[in-house]
């Protein structure tokens, strides 16, 4: 969970990098990229500091003043993503996406394969809120997952959902991508990109199994994340990519 807040951002203050900021620039000036799409932008500290020629950010309810943002190489879409995709994607590719939008499997999943319509070979895809703090914060219904903790005697207002499912779903019936999960600093996010491979075998090979795993099936299943550190994942998603781009250009 991003740890924003519904109180629009004070517009006289900067926004204030963070470490998905830390992430993705590190990783642009790996490869080189030059459009970059994030999923679920809300106050924008991330995506107003990304540092990458060309932006775009989608989400149903933007936190701050978009138009003072906006301008020819930065545009931003107030509507779901599913709508973006549909409707103002337009036809040319991606270089980075994150995706960081409802934190629900069946979104995430949509999110997903849309956003490998709209992207290739040179692209990274960064999947924020992939492990759950507690059993509470991997409940999908953010309402429910505050109110149990609370009941338990816990505290905190921890919500990711169950964006972990991604993972198992990457790795049993997405064969041509390869990934890694970012841990061990700030927040755990899965870094996914195209890459041939040997075939993994599939550890569950069911969708309607996969969508019901739930926190304690993460436990027992921990390594299916492929957690490594954050110089790691960069390191090998860019040492893929970046041969493909100088190809390409």
């Amino acid at each position: 969970m991003s740890g924003d807040t519904d109180a629009p951002v004070d517009p006289t203050q900067p926004p204030r990098p963070t470490h998905t900021t830390r992430r993705v620039n590190a990783l642009a000036a790996r490869i080189g990229a030059r459009r970059y799409l994030e999923i679920g932008v809300q106050r924008g500290h991330t995506f107003r500091t990304v540092e990458i020629a060309e932006r775009v950010g989608v989400d149903p309810r933007f936190l701050f003043d978009t138009e003072a943002v906006a301008d020819a190489t930065t545009t931003l879409h107030a509507m779901t993503s599913d709508r973006f995709f549909a409707e103002a994607a337009g036809t040319k590719p991606f270089d980075i996406v994150f995706i960081d939008g409802l934190h629900v499997f069946e979104q995430v999943v949509r999110d997903l394969t849309n956003t490998l319509a709209w992207t290739g070979w040179h692209s990274a895809i960064l999947i924020d809120d992939v492990m759950p703090t507690d059993v509470y914060s991997s409940i999908p219904v953010q309402r429910d997952a505050l109110r149990f903790r609370r009941e338990a005697g816990g505290r905190g207002g921890q919500w990711h959902g169950d964006v972990f499912k991604i993972a198992f779903l990457i790795h049993d019936f997405f064969p041509s991508l390869d990934y890694r999960t970012i841990v061990g600093t700030d927040n755990a996010q899965t870094l996914a990109w195209r890459a041939a491979g040997p075939m993994r075998k599939p550890i569950f090979n069911s969708l309607e199994r996969i969508s019901r795993l739930t926190w304690f099936d993460l436990q027992a299943h921990m390594p299916i994340l492929r957690g490594v550190s954050e110089e790691e994942a960069i390191e090998l998603c860019a040492a893929a990519i970046a041969p493909r781009i100088a190809t390409a250009r």
